[in-house]
């Protein structure tokens, strides 16, 4: 990607391709206007009261023009149209901006393309619209990807946090650490330069103590980035137990779906099966598993080293018993194993008869949330997905209600920080110069200066990074 030039007009198709009742174009820039009045033609017949009719050229900030797209060429009208007008700076990019609103095919979408390009535009690159809004100071950089976040979101609570962070909350909670942090840079340069006119370096106690509570904001921030990250990537949720409990039926009827073979026969998942769900707006990558037993048959045992490995790495376990019999050893070697803080059991077939040792694992584990069900009918499903939203909720500690560090970016700046000031409160604990602590803190700064992208804290290989991954339109 080039970097984005405010003397050039770029265009491009804003709406998903395909087709569609509405397709927009947007053009930003200084020629946008000059642009599209080449090749719209206005309905509109004059003012009241007789006198010219002015040109889109000339049309004030924020009104809608109904009209025609023409080939200048040939005459020939190409569509039928809204044209929006979005004055600098009142607009997304604080550019001279225009958004055309026609219809959503894909053939009259290219060609009205084509016609802007002709007229003196060039085709955006991916993200162009949004870096030319971060260049020109409407947008942070945190801002700037919350956009691309926003887009994304697949849940609910991925769509509010994203939400968040456009409005600038986590900009303004970083924000805050790096005024304090600057605060302290500029008491520590104070006494460097100022030494023979005696101002005093800032005694050991106060540093360090300022430090604490600076990285104690930083802390906090960083314990969200690790619920952040569970709800980017998707909370890996395995359904396990042995074979023939009750497992592929209730992966089917979370998914609403017939998404896993279902037999009377052991072994019948051989392999992990995942998909994407959402429950109480949390986004879940669902697996079910191969049941847990000893076999000699060397495919399923693959299956069965699978299900082991995906167990131990899972943030939510549903571990499955059939409640229609007396539990056998391998439920309770399963029982006996789990990480009661991630696990929910669920006794299945309640159809068949109320669970006959639901009473005994409840006595042993008191903590551990026990759900009946019945997988085959869906009784009993929605008090499951009641108990994973509050399991989660719990998890996340409500994070998802206050400022989140959802991006692996921030949260590698945040921890770089982290150790800066570290390094800051151990140069002030043992008495070194000023000098030394102001390194560290300079360092802090500069690693949350590149999260919000200030005072030029960023390289155009992070801005292409980061902007290469929207959508042209955008």
């Amino acid at each position: 990607m080039t970097r984005s030039s405010s003397t050039e007009t770029i265009c491009a198709i804003a709406t998903p391709l395909g087709i569609g009742a509405v397709g927009i174009i947007r053009l930003s820039g200084p020629d946008a206007l000059s642009i599209i009045g080449k090749i719209f033609s206005s309905h509109h017949g004059g003012p009241p009261g007789g006198g010219a009719a002015p040109t889109i050229e000339h049309a004030a900030s924020h009104t809608v023009h109904h009209g025609w797209m023409v080939d200048p060429a040939s005459g020939e009208p190409v569509d039928e149209v809204l044209v929006t007008v979005m004055r600098a700076p009142r607009s997304y990019t604080r550019e001279e901006t225009v958004e055309i609103s026609g219809h959503g095919g894909p053939m009259v979408l290219a060609r009205t393309l084509e016609l802007c390009l002709t007229a003196g535009a060039r085709l955006a690159e991916p993200g162009e619209f949004t870096k030319r809004a971060f260049l020109n100071g409407r947008l942070d950089l945190t801002q700037a990807e919350a956009v691309m976040a926003l887009i994304h979101a697949e849940s609910e609570t991925a769509r509010r946090i994203a939400l968040r962070q456009l409005r600038g909350d986590v900009a303004d909670s970083i924000r805050a650490i790096r005024d304090a942090l600057l605060v302290l840079l500029a008491q520590c340069e104070a006494s460097l330069d100022f030494v023979e006119q005696g101002v005093e370096e800032l005694p050991a106690e106060r540093l360090a103590g300022r430090l604490d509570a600076i990285q104690q904001d930083l802390t906090i921030l960083l314990k969200s980035a690790q619920a952040g990250e569970l709800l980017r990537e998707g909370i890996q949720t395995v359904i396990a137990g042995r074979p023939n409990v009750g497992k592929s039926s209730l992966f089917n009827r979370l998914l609403r779906k017939e998404r896993a073979i279902v037999t009377p026969f052991p072994g019948t998942t051989r392999d992990l099966l995942e998909e994407m769900l959402v429950i109480n707006g949390f986004p879940l990558r669902l697996i079910d598993t191969a049941g847990i037993r000893t076999t000699p048959d060397p495919i399923e045992q693959e299956g069965l080293q699978r299900a082991h490995r995906s167990v131990e790495d899972a943030d939510l376990v549903l571990l499955v018993l059939d409640g229609s019999q007396p539990l056998q050893p391998d439920d309770w070697l399963l029982i006996d194993t789990i990480q009661i803080n991630r696990t929910i059991i669920v006794f299945n077939k309640m159809d068949l008869c109320d669970p006959i040792d639901f009473a005994l694992v409840s006595v042993r584990l008191p903590t551990v949330p026990l759900i009946k069900l019945s997988a085959s009918s869906g009784a009993g499903c929605d008090q499951l997905k009641e108990q994973i939203g509050r399991l989660l909720t719990e998890r996340t500690g409500g994070m998802a209600e206050r400022a989140m560090i959802s991006s692996s970016r921030h949260q590698q700046a945040l921890t770089a920080t982290a150790d800066s000031i570290a390094r800051a409160r151990i140069a002030a604990a043992d008495g070194l110069s000023a000098e030394c602590i102001a390194c560290d803190l300079n360092e802090a700064i500069r690693q949350l200066g590149g999260v919000l992208g200030v005072d030029g804290a960023f390289t155009e290989e992070l801005l292409d990074n980061i902007f290469s991954q929207f959508c042209i339109g955008k």
